[in-house]
């Protein structure tokens, strides 16, 4: 079977994308836009001089809004368009894996190692997601290949060019994520540790010339990085590199749970799957003994804990690590895992089949996972059912939309585009994410005065009731999404 994929590997490259695509955009599609997802439509619909205003005074780079907002104008504003970008992203992040291990060992490899990367259930979330994680997976991976491509090259000029792909890709990731410098990294560590063990002259080196020019194309944002970092726009929810996390890491990676879901039953199939993680990952280094193919090994291993040590050693000063910033990482992770199984399945070992089966139906269960909780925010611990609550929802004239705060104001406004959604604040100005509601005559300090005179309220906030409606008023419905409440109020 194998064999005769061998002689199809490319259409076998490009139907395995196209079934990880699949699984992941109908999840996507029965998920609602949460907040983060919201705001990047909300960006990505402005002039573009307050497109790239309103992303300098926040923390991340413009280069997603700007093609969000290009996609959409093509293909339209729809659920099914706007996740349809992300989608291909990881589909195109799977291709360059695929072509990442063919051109470093064989396609025998490649198809075998292809099922750990397509059934990734971490690869799959972020697959869907309206944010940049699959964006920057894509250019991640893509760039890898390319090193890889430029290392390999036979002829000057072919080598010029890789790493010249390589240096732009290095660039626009970059633009696209700040947490791309996180494989960066990863990459010049292991090509400072190749050029030891191969004894290379580091200044003459053509990877170092890819660097210099991919600062020197980033140097124009640089101003505006320097201001993010220091403008406090950074949300709240960043943790340190805890062991906890660590566990984390793997959980989500093949089971998709974070470790404080892990029951008993899940904690007996985690630390299952995290010791034959571990044996393939130690046998593999037993069976290859080409010093070329280790090196490309250990470039895959520190993709992924050359990263993490770097959230863990920052974590100490700044906690910086939130799952989903490793979501364009841990796919190096599955590749090589699935290298790993592949060359152990060179030999006919009845455990070493069981042990790859395992691994696969673990997750499949994280599939499975992933399909109930779907975008699950483990940060704020909310089910998201934003496109449930607003079903409800009207915004004739005379009626308001009230809500909690500016979080929830940009949460509901992709479902409630043609409502005016009023919102609670008495702070002076609003900064980073909340940054375009600032100057919105929607904000409301009191609304028991400023909502007098509508005929009918919905109230929509997360947890605790905060506010009061105006005196005239009476609550006539509560429905509850989760945390998640919706209230309604007629006149009396």
């Amino acid at each position: 079977m194998i064999k005769k994929l061998e002689k199809y590997f490319i259409p076998t490259l490009i139907v395995s994308a196209i079934i990880a695509m699949a699984i992941s955009l109908i999840i996507g599609l029965n998920q609602s836009v949460w907040f983060d997802e919201a705001y990047s439509i909300q960006i990505a619909k402005q002039p573009l001089d307050q497109l790239l205003y309103l992303t300098a005074i926040d923390t991340h780079p413009p280069l997603y809004y700007l093609l969000l907002k290009l996609w959409a104008g093509v293909f339209g504003w729809s659920e099914l368009a706007l996740r349809s970008m992300s989608v291909l992203s990881m589909g195109g992040a799977i291709i360059f894996a695929g072509l990442l291990v063919k051109k470093i060992f064989n396609a025998r490899t490649s198809i075998i190692t292809l099922p750990f990367i397509v059934f990734a259930p971490f690869l799959l979330r972020y697959g869907f997601e309206l944010r940049m994680y699959a964006l920057a997976s894509l250019i991640c991976i893509a760039a890898t290949y390319f090193l890889v491509c430029a290392i390999e090259s036979k002829s000057r000029k072919l080598a010029t060019r890789n790493y010249l792909i390589y240096a732009v890709l290095v660039a626009i990731g970059v633009y696209t994520l700040y947490y791309t410098v996180l494989v960066w990294l990863s990459h010049l560590t292991w090509l400072l540790w190749r050029a030891r063990q191969n004894n290379e002259n580091i200044l003459k080196s053509n990877w170092l010339k890819s660097y210099i020019v991919s600062v020197l194309l980033f140097v124009p944002w640089l101003p505006l990085f320097i201001k993010q970092i220091t403008n406090g726009a950074l949300a709240p929810i960043s943790q340190s590199m805890t062991v906890d996390n660590l566990v984390g890491i793997i959980s989500f990676s093949f089971l998709y749970r974070p470790n404080w879901q892990l029951d008993g039953l899940m904690s007996i199939i985690f630390v299952f799957v995290a010791a034959v993680l571990f044996y393939f990952a130690f046998r593999v280094f037993k069976i290859v003994k080409d010093k070329k193919s280790r090196q490309y090994l250990i470039l895959l291993l520190m993709y992924v804990l050359v990263p993490i040590a770097i959230l863990a050693i920052v974590g100490l000063f700044r906690p910086m690590y939130v799952e989903r910033y490793l979501a364009h990482v841990l796919i190096a992770g599955s590749i090589f895992i699935g290298i790993a199984v592949a060359l152990s399945l060179k030999k006919s070992d009845m455990i070493i089949k069981l042990s790859a089966g395992a691994l696969l139906i673990a997750m499949t269960l994280g599939i499975g996972q992933l399909i109930n909780v779907g975008n699950y925010n483990f940060q704020r611990a909310q089910d998201i059912q934003i496109k449930q609550a607003v079903k409800n929802i009207n915004c004739d004239k005379n009626h308001a939309v009230f809500v909690a705060g500016p979080y929830e104001a940009i949460e509901l406004s992709y479902y409630l585009s043609d409502c005016e959604i009023y919102f609670y604040s008495d702070q002076a100005k609003l900064g980073g994410g909340y940054a375009m509601l600032s100057e919105s005559k929607l904000r409301i300090k009191n609304p028991a005065t400023q909502l007098d005179g509508m005929s009918q309220i919905f109230y929509v906030y997360y947890g605790d009731k905060q506010q009061q409606m105006p005196i005239d008023m009476i609550m006539t419905s509560q429905q509850k999404y989760d945390s998640l409440t919706v209230e309604r109020y007629l006149e009396k």
